[in-house]
């Protein structure tokens, strides 16, 4: 099954409709996922340092970096499945596994549960041929606030 490299919604409950989210000196393309950091007002690439407590979007456009805005996808529930681009070829045994990203578009899938606060996607099942290194998952919506925060 062919997919687009990145991430793409492929089930939701609600309808979605995309938002526009400041970004800064930041070339984003279709698929990527980006995150909100503490404080900050432009988001940035999603990357193995994202953490499941982080607002998360995927972008729904390809910008050049002298974009100051990009339109996106907000992560907001459970009932939302993605399509996930990964970096091995996808595998049964990995479902229910916690993941982290490898950067911006792709799942880190190593075959183990990764039980980090960094693990923001959870796979569903793969998708297509195992050499597609693709999966159907979900990206765990974040709240914007460190629970660990003191």
């Amino acid at each position: 099954m062919a997919t687009p490299g990145g991430f793409h919604l492929l089930v939701s409950s609600v309808v979605e409709n995309d938002i526009e989210i400041p970004i800064s000196s930041n070339a984003v393309t279709r698929g990527d996922m980006m995150e909100l950091d503490v404080g900050a007002v432009n988001w940035t690439d999603a990357d193995s340092g994202t953490q499941n407590w982080q607002l998360k979007a995927v972008a729904t456009q390809t910008v050049a970096n002298t974009a100051t805005v990009v339109l996106a996808t907000l992560v907001v529930s459970l009932a939302q499945q993605w399509a996930c681009e990964t970096a091995n070829n996808s595998a049964a045994a990995d479902n229910s596994d916690r993941m982290l990203l490898t950067d911006t578009n792709t799942v880190n899938n190593t075959g183990t549960d990764n039980t980090s606060e960094e693990a923001v996607v959870i796979q569903r099942a793969p998708m297509g041929a195992a050499s597609d290194a693709r999966i159907i998952g979900w990206i765990v919506p974040g709240v914007g606030v460190d629970t660990d925060a003191t």
